[in-house]
């Protein structure tokens, strides 16, 4: 592994290295340890798992990342996952943060290491960040991605409000298969007298996959325009049209009638 980002980074600027030790733990790439005879037992594996909060403090670790490659063999690889999930709930590492992880036999993980160290965007994101226990997280998976609105569907959404609406937040493999870690939606209509409802706390819950259907997105109210006094009191022209059509029927069938105005006039007493 060494030899192969010296190989691939001529000029020195490795980037930031955090060694996992089956004597030490997690040590800084430029520590100096003394030559050692421990190999990494499923023993020695568990006995570090159930201490691995006292790296969060004594280990620097790269605040500003937002990807890392995951390297080494099994047993590394499974606690380099419980690792980097404490140090998310710590809050140490984004949870952003964009995952790699090497597969195969020594000389494919070697290979993979270099074409990391050149450019870290040739090896696949596979994981969005772990769960404490090392459970990996996904942006996507089984039709649905970290960030899509969805519902509830079959027995939970055969209830008197019908379907609940949420957000995706995570997506991984849980004890009873595909799950979902969904953040719901208040649904809860509003105050009889129009106050606001105090909002709930989380609503967040784990749901199987294959209870969620993508949903669409919420249309955002607009806000109400304010009314123009001036455009909202010009006349209608159709009604100005009328009201000229009737003046000048008034003086058509005056024209029509003469004799009319002429007995009206006659019967005028004059005034003198």
């Amino acid at each position: 592994m060494w030899q192969s980002l010296r190989a691939n980074e001529p000029d020195g600027r490795l980037p930031h290295i955090v060694v996992l030790s089956a004597l030490h733990g997690f040590v800084a790439a430029n520590k100096v340890i003394e030559p050692y005879d421990k190999f990494m037992t499923p023993v020695r594996a568990r006995e570090l798992e159930f201490d691995l909060e006292q790296f969060i403090e004594s280990v620097e670790w790269p605040q500003d990342a937002t990807r890392i490659l995951i390297a080494g063999g099994g047993l590394y690889r499974y606690l380099m996952r419980r690792m980097v999930g404490e140090l998310i709930r710590a809050g140490t590492l984004a949870r952003n943060l964009e995952i790699s992880e090497v597969t195969g036999g020594i000389g494919l993980q070697r290979s993979q290491v270099g074409k990391f160290a050149r450019d870290p965007s040739s090896l696949p994101v596979v994981h969005a960040g772990y769960h404490p226990n090392g459970t990996p997280l996904l942006r996507e998976a089984w039709g649905l991605r970290v960030g899509d609105r969805v519902r509830t569907t079959g027995m939970f959404a055969a209830t008197k409000t019908g379907p609940r609406f949420g957000r995706v937040e995570e997506l991984f493999m849980g004890p009873s298969g595909p799950t979902a870690s969904v953040e719901f939606e208040d649904d809860r209509p509003p105050l009889a007298n129009g106050k606001p409802r105090v909002p709930r706390p989380s609503q967040g819950a784990w749901v199987g996959v294959s209870m969620l259907a993508r949903a669409r997105e919420k249309l955002a109210a607009s806000a109400p325009r304010a009314l123009d006094p001036e455009s909202s009191c010009k006349p209608i022209a159709e009604l100005a049209l009328l009201d000229n059509f009737e003046g000048e029927a008034d003086e058509v069938m005056g024209s029509l009638c003469p004799h009319e105005d002429a007995e009206d006039q006659a019967e005028r007493p004059g005034m003198r």
